[in-house]
């Protein structure tokens, strides 16, 4: 099978990486994990791919406990004479079902032998490695699997990293057969010929192309967010599109005009992606919106920094301020119209609705969105937001604690949902839930808003009314 590296995949390959590497980075290890699944059963000859969720799925196996491992390998037994014949018959949808399953759970040692035997059938060895290495992350010290890892390794023109772990072995096995000695010599022998061809590209003066080529590559696995590294990627795909157009190609040069701040000519772009498709793409919709609205911020910024090279700047920047928010009115709605089922669409408006004083609105709307189980945490803090600003307290108080035991980790979106809960309680008199909600805010991050002065509040409040209560006495 040939390999692709992500950047020569379709454009939605790129985009759910990075998703998922987002997700990850808040530590949505399961979000990430089914993020990833769907577009790796359909590109499997993405390596990157397969390194990203063995890597989630290790990190989302630290969360799980023995029950998922004890049911993934009971589902396994029913699986595997299955799998085990499509690993001959159709060895491609064999690594799809194995993929679901370790979705699951990846510590699963018959999937996992499974998808080595299907990926080796399709001369993925990346797929093996990916397996392999898994099994020996999960359960170190074998070294019959280590040695196998080193030798799918070769095959995947991993010659440095085959030699390091036939290194290890030698070292924990002094007294090495031949055999050993031999594969060592062997592992040694493909590492010196990757260097090699890495000194011969070094010394051809190939490695400034190399280095372009590599910056090219973590641009668009979403890696980079400079402009001086985004413009090679702008004059690769100018001068590409020069020799024949994509729709593909103009999208990820309107991404890379958004890195660099190009703002005008990523709206160019966008658009002429838009015009091309000839059917409303909500996403792409919303990409052409942010490149507008950051053209109108900067003009903005640029008034603000520097007023006296203008002419009444005050009214321009007005202008310019009303120009924003009515484009990005039309847009929500166009979408939120268009798209009536699609929940984060609705989301959005309500959040707008929300921004815009409209609370009576939004109240509706975000009422509606709580039904969806992917929303509904996000709508009900929002809604209690929305009942504090009407003064309903108890109300805003039930949609915040409902919202809260959605929440297992203090994160930005616990914080946020305890601090308004905290002041729906102070408001009401509940002063000691209401220190209990900042306390947990204050032992997460110290600085949080204004946590610091509401718990130095209560606390003098409460001080006063008990030497009151004692006074009295």
């Amino acid at each position: 099978m040939e390999r692709k590296t992500v950047s020569q995949a379709q454009i939605y390959v790129r985009d759910a990486v990075n998703r998922a590497s987002q997700l990850a980075g808040r530590k949505e290890y399961a979000a990430a994990v089914s993020t990833l699944l769907p577009v790796v059963k359909r590109n499997l000859d993405v390596p990157l791919l397969f390194d990203r969720i063995r890597e989630y799925e290790i990190l989302k196996l630290r969360k799980q406990g023995g029950g998922a491992k004890l049911l993934a390998v009971l589902c396994a037994i029913f699986k595997a004479p299955v799998i085990l014949i499509l690993s001959i018959i159709d060895p491609y949808k064999a690594v799809a079902m194995c993929e679901t399953s370790l979705a699951g759970c990846v510590d699963n040692g018959i999937i996992l032998s499974l998808l080595i035997s299907a990926g080796n059938a399709i001369d993925a060895p990346w797929i093996t490695v990916s397996a392999l290495n898994t099994m020996c992350k999960l359960h170190p010290g074998n070294s019959s699997r280590m040695r196998q890892l080193a030798d799918a390794m070769q095959r995947n023109g991993q010659g440095i990293e085959a030699l390091k772990i036939h290194q290890e072995l030698i070292k924990k096995s002094p007294a090495a057969s031949l055999a050993e000695q031999a594969e060592l010599r062997s592992a040694m022998a493909l590492a010196s010929i990757e260097r090699g061809k890495f000194n011969d590209r070094k010394s051809s003066g190939a490695n400034t192309a190399d280095a372009e080529e590599a910056k090219i590559q973590l641009l668009l696995d979403g890696t980079i967010h400079d402009a001086d590294q985004a413009q090679v990627l702008i004059d690769r795909f100018v001068s590409e599109l020069k020799r024949t157009d994509s729709v593909d190609m103009r999208r990820k040069l309107a991404d890379a005009y958004m890195v660099a701040g190009k703002y005008e000519e990523a709206y160019e772009e966008y658009n002429a992606v838009a015009k091309k498709l000839g059917v409303m793409d909500p996403l792409l919709d919303k990409l052409i919106e942010k490149a507008y609205l950051a053209q109108i911020q900067s003009s903005i910024d640029t008034l603000k920094a520097n007023p006296e090279n203008y002419d009444d700047p005050e009214q321009q920047i007005a202008d310019l301020q009303k120009e924003y928010n009515s484009y990005r009115w039309r847009h929500t709605l166009k979408r939120a119209q268009g798209f009536v089922n699609d929940m984060q669409l609705q989301f959005d408006l309500a959040v707008l609705q929300f921004e815009s004083d409209m609370i009576d609105e939004a109240v509706e709307t975000f009422k509606r969105v709580a039904d969806n189980p992917q929303k509904r945490r996000d709508s009900l803090v929002y809604l209690g937001r929305c009942a504090l600003l009407r003064n309903e307290l108890p109300q805003a108080a039930g949609y915040l604690e409902d919202a809260i035991k959605e929440m297992s980790r203090m994160d930005k979106y616990k914080r946020e949902a305890l601090y308004y809960l905290g002041c729906a309680k102070e408001a009401s008199g509940d002063k000691t839930t209401a220190m209990e909600c900042f306390r947990q805010i204050h032992a997460s991050m110290s600085n949080y808003r204004d946590v610091p002065q509401r718990i130095a509040a209560i606390s003098d409040e409460i001080a006063a009314n008990a030497s009151g209560e004692a006074q009295s006495e």
